[in-house]
């Protein structure tokens, strides 16, 4: 929780922030209207580690606002079941150009669909990222907060509500535009 809050402040006090927003709702429209990108994560849930591999299709409604919907599997040590499902985020971006590529910075809140579905849960994210040309790389951090008790499967006793995965994702390559 300490960490996405202070991502948060941290894309907030960016200075090139209001320069970029203000740059990004002109009405030219750089980026594709759909993108494809693959990432994967890790973190560590009651005291046990976990990777997650995603793939994720975005939606880019403007060059500030982004609708990513990623299908992921999550694989889990120490005898935990592992998990699939969907998150669905909008991402605010910001983004400041240099030559021959970009600086983005974003944040947005969204929903996780999980298989079991004790494991669905409110996303908040955050993250940097740098585009050269049309392929980029962004890392992160994603906050979950599950909707129901999570109770721990070898002791029977409640765990943690929260969970914080640290993400890392490769864009690029052709996307569609209209």
């Amino acid at each position: 929780m300490k960490l996405a809050k202070l991502i948060f402040i941290l894309l907030l006090s960016l200075p090139s922030l209001s320069f970029a927003v203000g740059t990004a709702v002109s009405a030219t429209k750089e980026t594709p209207l759909v993108d494809i990108d693959i990432g994967g994560s890790s973190g560590v849930y009651n005291s046990k580690s976990f990777t997650e591999v995603n793939l994720g299709i975005n939606l880019n409604f403007t060059d500030w606002l982004t609708w990513r919907n990623a299908a992921f599997k999550r694989f889990s040590s120490g005898g935990d079941r592992d998990l699939q499902g969907v998150d669905s985020t909008f991402r605010f971006t910001a983004t400041t150009k240099f030559n021959g590529g970009s600086f983005r910075a974003f944040v947005g809140p969204g929903y996780r669909w999980a298989d079991p579905s004790n494991k669905n849960a409110v996303v908040g994210e955050a993250g940097l990222g740098i585009n050269i040309g049309r392929v980029g790389v962004s890392g992160g951090a994603k906050y979950l907060k599950y909707d129901k008790l999570q109770i721990d499967s070898r002791t029977g006793l409640e765990t943690s509500r929260e969970d914080i995965v640290y993400f890392l994702t490769i864009s690029g390559g052709a996307g569609l535009s209209f």
